[in-house]
């Protein structure tokens, strides 16, 4: 170990734990402890050669004092009194940035895939050319997989929606949940039946998410046991970052995006997302579940153009042929990945997704036009928002229209200062990292899975208060 040998062995290292990790599927916390060990070990002998209390020695080989070998005096001609002590602290403080260098550097190389260079538009988007309904349907029981052929059913059945010899891409909720709180991801059950019944049908499901910022598909999808059901399933498990992709022209905010090609080529796109909550968006259903097909790791871009504005213009390009809200067991609280788990034992249905996500909302105990990236779909007519529910025939709920909600506002707050902030330079590396660790490692890792939806909520209520606050001091001065 020396100054000039360790950053190039950490940078290798960093790459090799990220490449193990990816072939065995190791789960994050795993891959935290390996890199702590590695960073901390390297620190702790470097610092002993340098404060020379080890000598550097390989039997017939080399016999060194410590601090020489650490500076390579014999090479460089540079000795321990050379340098002041401050720079050698900050050379031990980046050995970290080093490790992780290596990490991403091999999670990028893995990542560089060919990009179509021709430019689509929704003209070649399959799924658009078929009608769709806005009828929507409600059921509730404790038998999951006879809930969703009702619901079907009452729709005109899986064969209004899907023909013999299609591909059906199913955008289920895998990487945006929490493997160890249920309720945060879509029901393995539901997406079971929902691929068994499309394979009856003759048609070629495909079981399918993205990688995100703060974890990739397969990790997770191991976690939560989407890959053991998908060695025996009627479908496939299909990683959106790791397909074909391509140019895709929104005309809006996005521009020139890089989508999945598999979204261009599916006959039929269904959304089936968890019921859940979320605290910058107030709720993750069909709409944002669709925001999850973009392959790009790196969303933080997203958040600098607008969190709510793109998920209105992926809906607005790639609309669901068929929405199903998985509410079996819901997400209340300080979502998308440290929410509280709720039996609410509900699916909701729609051919759109707008209908299906306003039909959840108000079940919840959302006003539907309190969700931006809903109401800019309503009032682009990509759906009707202010539909009607009527519960009379639907068995009661102690939960309904009252689910613990992060605030709107609050959320609303929240997107405009990481908007503002990822306008500054090399904030949105920063960004990545924190959302990395706070939305996801704070929310499955022992030590703070417990503590993080309490410092949430906490934080949520005192925003709360703080802007109510602000509201009546406004209207005095009025």
């Amino acid at each position: 170990m020396s100054f000039l040998l360790d950053p190039p062995t950490l940078i290798l290292l960093g790459a090799v734990v990220y490449t193990f990790s990816r072939r065995f599927h190791l789960r994050r916390l795993w891959q935290i402890i390996a890199g702590v060990g590695i960073v901390s070990a390297f620190i702790v002998v470097s610092s002993l050669l340098y404060m020379d209390l080890i000598r550097w020695y390989i039997p017939f080989v080399i016999d060194m004092k410590g601090s020489e070998w650490m500076f390579h005096s014999n090479i460089t001609g540079i000795y321990k009194e050379d340098v002041p002590k401050v720079l050698v602290a900050i050379m031990f403080v980046i050995y970290p940035l080093w490790y992780y260098l290596g990490y991403i550097s091999a999670q990028y190389l893995r990542r560089r895939v060919q990009i179509d260079k021709k430019v689509y538009d929704t003209s070649h988007v399959k799924s658009r050319k078929k009608p769709r309904t806005d009828a929507f349907t409600i059921k509730r029981g404790t038998e999951p997989r006879k809930l969703l052929r009702e619901c079907l059913e009452e729709l005109g059945g899986i064969q209004a929606f899907v023909e013999k010899g299609e591909t059906v891409l199913i955008k289920a909720n895998i990487c945006g949940g929490n493997p160890e709180r249920p309720g945060t991801f879509t029901t393995i059950e539901i997406t079971d039946e929902l691929s068994r019944m499309i394979w009856e049908m003759g048609a070629a499901p495909l079981v399918v998410d993205a990688d995100m910022i703060w974890t990739e598909l397969w990790q997770v999808a191991s976690a939560e046991g989407y890959s053991a059901w998908a060695d025996h399933a009627t479908a496939h498990l299909l990683n959106l970052s790791e397909t074909k992709l391509a140019y895709f022209d929104f005309g809006g905010l996005l521009q020139k995006e890089v989508i999945s090609k598999e979204l261009l080529n599916a006959d039929v796109i269904i959304s089936l997302p968890v019921m859940k909550t979320h605290i910058l968006t107030g709720v993750t259903l069909g709409m944002k579940n669709m925001y999850g097909t973009l392959p790009t790791m790196d969303k933080a871009v997203y958040h600098k153009l607008g969190i709510e504005e793109v998920i209105f213009e992926v809906n607005n390009a790639f609309p669901p042929n068929l929405t199903i809200i998985d509410g079996i067991t819901g997400g209340e609280g300080m979502g998308p990945l440290s929410s509280d788990p709720v039996n609410f034992q509900t699916l909701i249905a729609s051919g759109n997704v707008v209908v299906a996500d306003a039909v959840a909302c108000t079940l919840m105990g959302f006003d539907p036009l309190d969700i931006k990236h809903i109401r800019l779909a309503h009032e682009a007519g990509l759906g009707n928002a202010t539909v009607e529910v009527d519960m009379k025939g639907l068995p009661p709920h102690e939960k309904d229209g009252c689910w613990l909600k992060p605030s709107v506002e609050v959320g609303a707050f929240y997107n405009e200062l990481v908007e503002t902030s990822l306008g500054y330079p090399y904030v949105e590396k920063f960004f990545n990292l924190i959302a990395d660790f706070v939305f996801y490692d704070m929310a499955t890792l022992p030590i703070f899975e417990n503590i993080t939806p309490e410092m949430l909520l906490v934080l949520n209520d005192i925003l709360s208060v703080l802007q109510v606050s602000g509201k009546v001091k406004k209207q005095k001065k009025k």
